[in-house]
């Protein structure tokens, strides 16, 4: 079983994207003409393909055809489709693959795994990240550091180290504060001194980065953890319940007003509750995303290449986005991935996931974790293009969002 827990750490340490470029990025550089792009992909395929294999064996296939993963099936098949239709189709379903074998990684780590177990391999995955990225800082290594100072590590861009910090230190949280009360009491002190330094050490990360999506996000997620643990002590279990359920559809009418805020009265935001200088170009990317998908709302541009098309990038104020190469938002991705209806499956996916997650007879610890990595993932997504993009907070997205292990 430690094995297999080393191999989902590593699978999901390579799709924080950081080792895959730092590994291939001195060849990109040495030869510019290099299919770098296939070696991206193949690097990626590799790594999972263990997951798809175990997957398989130990998965009914049947069960997906029940539940809110056929939602989620489906978004990947109509990903294929409008992948393949494409204006650049290799390049496409390139994307669609690397989206769809890191749904298959997500549900692997689901149904493979306790809750606690899936804590434990984010926590070794990220955390690798974290230490690594420090050590490059601290050596110099070229991009380790952003032009403005802000530290990216071995991820090119702090915006990718950013949640790694930010996911590591929750993890490394939900790994040890479920489990504090049963270690020896004369040991506890040293735990809870090593585990506050690991966790300090990863914020500290996270705000060298001054990547301002991940840290609104993990402050979702602590309000989210404090809330459960002080309710937890408080309130029987009868009435924590029926709090379980009123959190979730709040949780969820929180996310759906914050989207309409962001992407609609964008203006009230900019400069008052967020930095101008932060905000300001997602602005223009948000507007510009909507622009190209209103140019083709039923299926598209393709997995992950509408801001590489030409034909995109010069719609109306164009001159807007000639800096900027994608949309810095989840979801505008997805509509212009795959147009409205993949917009139809995800929102149908979440709506049925949350929906499934509400309902639960008997709320645990691990259900509060799960609630704070879904919540972690889908306010990150209001900012950037994390999801359908090949990202580590897809694939932690379908685990946490998943039934438990002893339900699949």
């Amino acid at each position: 079983m430690w094995l297999e827990i080393a191999y989902g750490a590593l699978a999901l340490l390579v799709l924080t994207i950081g080792p895959i470029f730092t590994l291939w990025r001195n060849a990109q550089l040495n030869n510019p003409t290099l299919p770098i792009e296939a070696a991206h992909l193949s690097t990626f395929v590799v790594v999972q393909l263990p997951a798809l294999f175990l997957l398989g064996r130990r998965t009914n296939s049947w069960l997906f055809w029940k539940s809110a993963e056929t939602f989620l099936i489906a978004l990947v098949g109509w990903i294929f489709i409008t992948s393949i239709m494409s204006d650049y189709g290799a390049y496409a379903i390139g994307n669609a693959i690397k989206s769809a074998l890191c749904v298959t990684t997500g549900l692997y780590l689901a149904t493979s795994f306790t809750r606690h177990q899936q804590m434990i391999i984010v926590s070794l995955a990220t955390h690798v990240g974290v230490f690594v990225s420090r050590f490059a800082i601290a050596q110099n290594w070229p991009e380790s550091i952003y032009e403005l100072r802000e530290w990216s590590g071995i991820y090119v861009n702090p915006n990718l180290l950013g949640p790694v910090a930010a996911v590591a230190c929750i993890s490394l949280l939900f790994v040890v504060v479920p489990l504090y009360k049963k270690i020896p009491r004369q040991w506890r002190f040293a735990v809870g001194a090593v585990v506050a330094d690991l966790a300090i050490f990863d914020l500290i990360m996270l705000i060298h980065t001054k990547a301002f999506t991940s840290i609104l996000s993990i402050i979702v997620v602590l309000m989210i953890g404090a809330s459960a643990f002080g309710l937890n002590r408080v309130i029987s279990f009868d009435v924590r319940k029926q709090w379980w359920k009123r959190s979730v559809a709040v949780l969820s009418g929180g996310l759906v007003v914050s989207m309409v805020v962001l992407y609609k009265f964008s203006s009230i935001v900019n400069g008052t509750l967020l930095p101008k200088s932060a905000l300001q170009e997602r602005i223009f990317a948000w507007d510009f995303s909507w622009t190209g998908f209103l140019e083709r709302p039923m299926f598209g541009w393709g997995s992950g290449v509408a801001w590489s098309n030409q034909i995109f990038r010069r719609l109306d104020l164009y001159w807007t986005v000639e800096n900027i190469g994608h949309s810095h938002s989840a979801y505008f991705d997805v509509l212009l991935s795959g147009g409205i209806l993949a917009g139809m499956l995800f929102a149908a996916y979440l709506v049925s996931a949350l929906y499934r997650l509400r309902n639960l007879e008997h709320p645990q610890q691990t259900d509060v974790v799960r609630l704070g990595l879904i919540f972690f993932c889908l306010s990150a997504a209001l900012f950037e293009p994390f999801l359908v993009t090949n990202y580590f907070l897809w694939p932690i997205l379908v685990m946490a969002l998943a039934p438990d292990k002893k339900v699949s």
